[in-house]
C-alpha cells in the first residue's frame, strides 16, 4: 500500500512538472514572431560545424572539471577514489539530469557509486557533495558579479525591468556568498568545543560530528579549497560558454560578458525544481535578459538556449554509453585500479 502511494506522488509530481514545463516553453514561444524562424535557426546552426564542435567541446570541458572538483573535495577527505572512475560517474549523473526532473537524481548517482565503495562513509560523502554544490555556486557569484558589475554590463542596461532583476541578482548573489563564506571561515575546533558545551545532546549525534568534522577538513586545507574554487570558475566558465557558442551558430555573436551576466541568473532559475531540465524556464528566462539588453530578436535567442541544452544532452547521452557498457560502475566491491 505504501509502494503504491508512494508512486502516484511520484506521478503526480512528474505529471506537474511535465504541465510546468510545457506552459513555461509556450511562454516562450509566444514570443516569437515568427515560429518558422526556429527551423531556420536550427539549420543554420547545422551549417557552423565549427561553433558546433566548440559548443560540444564546452560542454564536455564543463562534465570534466565538474569530475574534478568532485574528485578534489572527495580526496580532501581520505576517500581514495580514482578520477577516471569520478569521470564516469560525473557523465552518467549527466544523463540522470536531462533524464529526470532536477539534478537531484544526478546527485543521486553520484552518491551511491561511491557509497557503494565506502558505505561507512555515507555522511562524508554527502557532505563532499553538498560542499560541491557550494563551491560551484560561489564560482557562479564570482563570475556574475564580476561580469556585472566590474565589466559594467548593468550599467549599461537601458531597459528597467532588466536592470531591476539583475540588481535583485546581485542581492541574492551577495547574500548566498556572505553566508557560505561566513559557514566556511568559522568552522573553527573552537567553536565546535563551544557548540558541544553548548548542546552536548545534539553534537552526540554521529551524523552531527560527521558533518562538522567534513566541514573542518576544508576549513584547514585552505588550499585545497581554494584549488576546488578555481576548478569551479573553470566549469562555471565552460558551461556558460557552450551558450555563447550555441549564439554563434544562430549568427548572434554577442559579447562574452554580456553572456557570462545573463548565464548565471539563467543557471539559478534553471535549478529551481519546477520543470523538467529547466526546459521552459531555462528558454524563457534567456529570452527575457538578453532581449531586453541587446536587439538579439526572440526567435534567435530560444533557438540558442534550446541549442546550448542539446550540446548538454549530447554528454548525457556518452553518459548512457557508459552505463551501458561499464556494468561495474554501481558495483559494491572496490577494485584494486580504483584506489590511487
Amino acid at each position: 500500500m505504501k509502494s503504491e502511494v508512494s508512486h502516484l506522488k511520484v506521478a503526480i509530481v512528474f505529471l506537474i512538472k511535465l504541465l510546468s514545463t510545457c506552459a513555461f516553453l509556450y511562454w516562450a514561444f509566444s514570443q516569437i514572431d515568427d515560429p518558422a524562424a526556429l527551423k531556420c535557426h536550427f539549420i543554420k546552426a547545422l551549417q557552423s560545424p565549427l561553433w558546433v564542435m566548440a559548443g560540444l567541446g564546452f560542454a564536455g570541458l564543463s562534465l570534466v572539471a565538474g569530475s574534478l572538483r568532485y574528485y578534489i573535495l572527495l580526496r580532501a577527505q581520505s576517500i581514495p577514489v580514482s578520477f577516471a572512475y569520478i569521470c564516469k560517474l560525473t557523465f552518467i549523473a549527466a544523463l540522470f539530469n536531462i533524464a529526470s526532473l532536477s539534478v537531484a537524481a544526478g546527485d543521486a548517482v553520484k552518491m551511491i557509486g561511491v557509497m557503494r565503495r565506502y558505505p561507512h562513509q555515507k555522511i562524508t560523502i554527502a557532505m563532499v557533495l553538498l560542499m560541491d554544490h557550494l563551491v560551484g555556486f560561489v564560482s557562479c557569484g564570482l563570475i556574475f558579479l564580476i561580469f556585472a558589475w566590474g565589466g559594467g554590463i548593468i550599467g549599461a542596461v537601458e531597459n528597467e525591468v532588466v536592470r531591476q532583476v539583475l540588481i535583485y541578482g546581485t542581492a541574492f548573489q551577495l547574500v548566498m556568498l556572505l553566508l557560505i563564506f561566513l559557514m566556511f571561515f568559522t568552522s573553527s575546533e573552537k567553536r565546535h568545543r563551544w557548540f558541544k558545551s553548548k548542546f552536548p545532546k545534539l553534537a552526540s549525534y554521529q551524523h552531527v560530528d560527521s558533518m562538522v568534522t567534513a566541514v573542518h577538513v576544508f576549513q584547514n586545507q585552505k588550499k585545497i579549497a581554494f584549488r576546488a574554487l578555481m576548478i569551479s570558475l573553470l566549469l562555471s566558465l565552460s558551461f556558460f560558454m557552450s551558450f555563447y557558442a550555441a549564439l554563434h551558430t544562430v549568427d548572434q555573436p554577442l559579447p562574452v560578458g554580456t553572456v557570462l551576466t545573463v548565464m548565471p541568473v539563467v543557471d539559478v532559475a534553471t535549478s529551481l525544481p519546477i520543470s523538467i531540465s529547466g526546459l521552459g524556464v531555462r528558454e524563457k528566462t534567456f529570452e527575457f535578459l538578453l532581449s531586453g539588453m541587446t536587439d538579439v530578436s526572440s526567435a534567435s535567442v530560444v533557438s540558442a538556449s534550446l541549442i546550448g541544452f542539446l550540446f548538454h544532452v549530447f554528454w548525457g547521452l556518452v553518459g548512457g554509453l557508459l552505463l551501458l557498457f561499464e556494468k561495474s560502475v554501481f558495483a559494491h566491491k572496490q577494485k584494486k585500479r580504483q584506489i590511487a
